[in-house]
Formats: C-alpha cells, structure tokens, sequence
C-alpha cells in the first residue's frame, strides 16, 4: 500500500470521528427517546448517559499505555471494532439491561478513540494554526452529535430501523479508520523531552493536572444538556420526533462554535477565551432558570449555546496542551484531561436526571447554573495560578 503524507491525519481522524459520532449518538438518543416513551423516569434516562461515559472514563484511563504498545493507528482501528460489534449488539434486542452494557461496551471504544485521535492530531497540526485544527476535530463531534438525533426522524419517517443503520454506520466508520494505517505514527521524540514539555522542561504532569478541574466541570454541565434536553422536552408536551431535532440543533451548536473558539485561543490566548467561554455558558442557564416554567423556543436557544460554548471549554484545554507537550507526554495528557472530562459527563446526566425529578427545569438550570459558575470561578484561579494561557495577551 501507498503510504499517505503525514498530514492526512488533520482530515482523516475528524471524518472517522464525524461517522463514529454520528452512529454513536444515533443509536443513544434512539434508546434514550424509546425509554421515555416506555414511561422510564429521568434517572433511568440519565443512566443510558452514564454508562456510556463511564465506559469512556474507564479506557480514557488506559489509553495511552495502548498507544504506546500498538501505536495510534492500531488503537483506532480495533476500538471501531469493537464500537461496531456493541452497537450490532444493541439493534438485536430492546431489554433496558443490554441496553446499557452496550452503551457501556461503546464508551470503550469510544474513549479509545477519542484519546489515540485527538493526540495524534494535536501533535501533527502545525503550531500556529493548532487552535483552528483541534476546533475542526470537536466540529467534527458536533456535526456527528447533530446528525446523529437528526437522523431519527428521517428514518422513523422512512420506515428505517434506527438502531440497524448506526450499525451500518460505525461499520463505514471502520473502513475509513484503516487509512490510518497508510500514515505514518508520529515521530518518536528526543529522549530528554518525551515525557516534558518544550518550554521550561515542567513535567507533562504540572501542565495536565491543574485543568482536570476545569474539565471535570465541563463535563458536568455540558454532559447533562446533551443528555438530558430531548428527554426533557417530551415530557414536556414535545413529540419524539422534535426531541430528536432539538438533540440535533444541540449538536449544532457544537458543530458551528468550536472553530471560533480555537481561533479566537489563537488569537488571545486560552486563558481569556476560556472565560469568556463560561461567562456565556452562565448568562445562558440563567436565562433557563428565568424561563423554565415555560421555555418555550428559548429550550432551543439554551441547547444550541451550551452544546456549543459549553463544549469549547474542553476545546481551549485541548489546545494549550498541545502548545506545551509533545510526543507520549501530549498522550498521556490528553487522556488525563478526557479522564477528567469523563468523570464529569458520566455523573453529568444521572444527576441531572435526579435534580429535574426533584424539582422540575427549573431546579435543573439552578444546577446548571451553580456548576457554569463553579467553572468561571475554578477556570478564573487555575489558569493565572498555573501559567497556562501563556499566549495570552
């Protein structure tokens, strides 16, 4: 086979992800939007959520230690192997139980190859344009968590099977992942920087560990939107099928937000763009509060703004990490801050489960709201205290 230029990764590893994604939330919003229409409670609904990010919390954890054994290509390919073989599983049956093994069995795949994907295309974008490339992975994500719940009603129109076709999916996903193979791995650093960073020497720890806060509360909040908001709106008095869409303009948001905000960390820095990132995720779930006894169009303008400003938080870490590290340091910090990400997404949805089955919207966005602050707060302190966001100007 004809090797392909290294810098194939910067479009190879979104596109795989945009299809991995897509199938993924396909499959999850189908099975969270069928457990609410059986009469499952919010909790239940939240739990779908978690177990999926809690099989990502577990590989996050070990990912690295897999790219450095079988490299990033042999790691992206066998956990699509994986990721199709849970969701084949999942379009076998409808019992709640298997439901959420497999989604469980998809987080691991899942985190696999978010962790082997994103390092390696960090480290491959060219310094100066890192914020704009790294912005194109997460719209990849965000363009594959709107196509995934937009697919619903078309295919439900069409008489589709749903789960079959995310299936077929992760299956084209798979194919794609083998062009990776034709790449070559990134090149091994100089044995005196490949567990530091460029500038200074600091261990790779010093740099990752003040940002599991900030990301851990990303998770939290950004976790229990996506999640939640499609759930919640059907009980509401919304039909499956404007759930479904409102699972996509969620992901919209995502899609259209994270270029911006890489390039504007290009620009100022990650610190500034970073709060201002949580000072609008706050103004946003306060306007929730303010109208949750009946939100209306505003549920729409809510989810839209978070699953995309929301989302840039953990965008910006991304790109200062791959400012300051290179090689197995950039791995193992990249899967340290999805580590800490993850524990925040995978309490994220059963928690915001358990807050709108005790008090409503209303008590959900008060959640919400509090944690948006608790960021802007965290992420204020951390990153002066730190020294990231050198860049800043």
């Amino acid at each position: 086979m004809k090797p392909l230029p290294r810098g194939a990764v910067l479009w190879i590893i979104p596109s795989v992800y945009f299809v991995f994604v897509s199938a993924e939330f396909a499959l999850m919003t189908h099975l969270a939007l069928e457990a609410t229409a059986a009469g499952r409670s919010a909790l239940a609904v939240g739990l779908l959520a978690t177990a999926l990010w809690s099989g990502i919390l577990l590989s996050s954890t070990l990912a690295h230690r897999l790219v450095q054994r079988r490299g990033h290509a042999a790691v992206l390919v066998g956990a699509t192997v994986l990721a199709l073989a849970a969701t084949s599983s999942m379009a076998l049956h409808s019992r709640f139980g298997g439901w959420l093994a497999g989604a469980f069995a998809l987080g691991l795949a899942g985190g696999q190859v978010w962790v082997a994907g994103e390092a390696w295309l960090a480290e491959a974008a060219p310094a100066d344009r890192r914020g704009f490339f790294v912005g194109i992975f997460e719209t990849a994500v965000g363009l594959g968590l709107m196509t995934g719940p937009a697919l619903l009603p078309l295919l439900r129109g069409a008489g589709i099977d749903v789960a079959t076709t995310s299936a077929a999916m992760m299956a084209l996903a798979l194919a794609a992942s083998t062009l990776l193979v034709r790449v070559p791995a990134p090149a091994a650093p100089a044995p005196d920087v490949g567990g530091r960073t460029a500038p200074g020497g600091a261990g790779w720890r010093s740099i990752a560990l003040p940002l599991i806060g900030i990301a851990l509360l990303s998770g939290l909040m950004e976790a229990g939107v996506s999640a939640l908001l499609p759930s919640i709106s059907m009980r509401m008095g919304q039909s499956l099928e404007a759930a479904a869409w409102l699972g996509a303009v969620i992901g919209a948001g995502s899609a259209l937000l994270q270029p911006p905000a890489g390039h504007l960390a290009d620009r100022i820095g990650t610190r500034r763009a970073t709060l201002a990132a949580w000072a609008i995720v706050l103004a946003a779930n306060l306007a929730l509060w303010s109208v949750a006894e009946a939100p209306g169009l505003a549920l729409w303008a809510v989810g839209f703004t978070l699953g995309g400003v929301g989302g840039a938080v953990y965008t910006l870490m991304i790109v200062e990490l791959g400012h300051r590290l290179t090689g197995p340091a950039l791995v193992r910090a990249v899967a340290l801050l999805v580590t800490g990400y993850s524990l925040g997404t995978a309490a994220g949805p059963a928690l915001g489960g358990a807050s709108f089955d005790a008090g409503g919207l209303q008590a959900m966005a008060a959640a919400l709201a509090a944690l948006s602050a608790a960021g802007l707060a965290v992420s204020w302190r951390t990153l002066a205290s730190a020294g990231v966001g050198a860049g800043d100007r």
